[in-house]
């Protein structure tokens, strides 16, 4: 009632019997400039509307969500919805040596093939980002699962090598789209607004979506047979791919109705690789920490796979394929327990843990020892669930609201980045130096780096923020460094 009577000017306001009611030449309000004309007052409702906004959009979000779900639920679903679009992005991995059989591709087929995603990715995230904060993040979630789904039907109706590498674009492209929106999404819609929560629940969905995907993918190809053995997985993915368009309907769009943009006046523009300049520091640091230990993914899930048969005689086909799983899965559950570290806390120790853990894997391949390799990938696995934990969390601290989509996927291209590139010189090299060398090369590149980043860490400690720390956010345009009001 308070708020409606505020809205009310006073000559619509009824005068009390005998009295008469004054109108001052000019009615100046807090905030607001005095009136153009010196008779009419000038409009209340918007100088109450641009006096309120932060507490009007929180109303809004409210009101607008009241026929929902409540919060947690709403946050719980967005979550699941990453998930289900992750699932796919590494179903394909079990299927190659199938899809190579039945139609006679090559190595270097099935190497354009698996580059495919990377470069569908990164073009996604270069465009999923800024159209994530100008258009919404549910229309930018939806446009990815509904690209991610045409990707799956080419799977199923692939003939050869065309059509392969079609659906492999296509999938990268959905999942990069997606990307940043759709953990925008998961740390604004949590009920505290708790970051660091939100943050690695968006994490374990990166790492855990992933692995249960691979594992269902290897043991249908195990078990199955015949085009059963392809079609299978991509049928189901198609399932949990539309229940995840119907799941969006569950929660609410994070971004103002002021602030989003018609598609006529969005642009479609590539994003420029920066961010804003008063986070630059802190997220260059957070994006060095996500290329190792991406870097360090990349490599086990590369060669991961070859790496533990060749140790153990006679292993089942499968054994590579699970120690991958494995790796994923050990990321995840530290994740789960980690998050009382805080964020720096579980960089400086995952980057201490890359160190053993590479020092482990190279004592044993050159004394032949399987336990040794196993207990390297459980250390590299526990690094990376720690590393990616603190990076994502970091990242969203010293995020602004009007660019957290847009920070996230450039955050995301440092993350493909150092999962193909460096794996693709390991390759080049293996071919001039042999697979040992050129392995242990990157393994002594990766350990110094590590070391680099420990003394980074300590030289920034002063200037990253805590554990309970919220930058705070300012008007798009404006360096934090100039400016820590609020937008007006």
């Amino acid at each position: 009632m308070t708020a409606a009577r505020d809205m009310i000017t006073p000559s619509d306001r009824p005068s009390p019997p005998g009295r008469t009611v004054s109108v001052p030449r000019s009615w100046p309000q807090p905030g607001c400039r005095a009136s153009a004309s010196p008779v009419s007052p000038p409009p209340l409702r918007a100088c109450a509307a641009r006096r309120t906004r932060p507490q009007m959009r929180a109303g809004t979000d409210h009101r607008t969500a009241a026929h929902r779900l409540p919060p947690g639920w709403q946050f719980t679903l967005s979550a699941v919805v990453l998930f289900l679009a992750l699932f796919g992005s590494h179903l394909a991995t079990p299927l190659y040596p199938i899809w190579q059989a039945d139609f006679g591709l090559s190595n270097t087929d099935i190497a354009i093939i698996f580059a495919g995603y990377p470069v569908g990715v990164t073009f996604g995230l270069l465009h999923g980002g800024r159209l994530g904060d100008q258009l919404g993040r549910k229309p930018l979630t939806r446009a990815g699962l509904l690209t991610i789904l045409a990707a799956s039907l080419c799977y199923l109706w692939a003939g050869g090598f065309t059509s392969l590498l079609v659906a492999r674009l296509l999938n990268g492209y959905g999942i990069g789209l997606l990307s940043g929106p759709a953990v925008a999404a998961i740390v604004e819609l949590h009920p505290t607004r708790n970051r660091g929560s939100a943050s690695r629940i968006g994490a374990i969905a990166t790492l855990s979506a992933p692995a249960a995907g691979m594992l269902t993918a290897t043991l249908i190809a195990h078990y199955a047979t015949g085009p059963t053995a392809v079609a299978a997985p991509y049928i189901i993915f198609a399932v949990l791919l539309t229940l995840g368009l119907i799941l969006t309907g569950g929660y609410r769009e994070t971004i103002h109705p002021e602030e989003k943009q018609s598609l006529r006046s969005a642009s479609f523009r590539p994003q420029a690789l920066r961010v804003p300049p008063g986070i630059a520091l802190p997220f260059a640091y957070a994006a060095c920490v996500a290329v190792l230990t991406w870097a360090n993914t990349g490599l086990w899930l590369s060669l991961g796979p070859s790496i533990i048969p060749a140790l153990m005689q006679g292993a089942h086909p499968m054994t590579g394929g699970l120690a991958v799983v494995a790796f994923l899965t050990t990321a995840g559950i530290v994740q789960l327990g980690g998050g009382w570290l805080g964020y720096l806390r579980a960089i400086v120790v995952s980057l201490i843990l890359v160190i053993a853990a590479l020092t482990t894997v190279l004592a044993s391949l050159h004394a032949g020892g399987v336990a040794g390799v196993a207990l390297g990938m459980l250390l590299g696995g526990t690094s990376q669930g720690l590393a990616w934990m603190g990076v994502v969390e970091l990242t969203n601290r010293i995020a602004p609201d009007w660019s957290r989509a847009t920070v996230l996927s450039v955050l995301y291209i440092c993350c493909y980045f150092g999962s193909v590139v460096p794996v693709l010189l390991t390759g080049l090299a293996a071919d001039v130096f042999g697979l040992s060398r050129a392995f242990g090369g990157l393994c002594v590149l990766s350990m110094s780096s590590a070391v680099a980043l420990l003394i980074w860490t300590a030289r920034l400690r002063r200037v990253l923020p805590d554990r309970h720390e919220i930058l705070p956010d300012v008007p798009k345009g404006v360096d934090r460094t100039a400016s820590a009001a609020p937008p007006d």
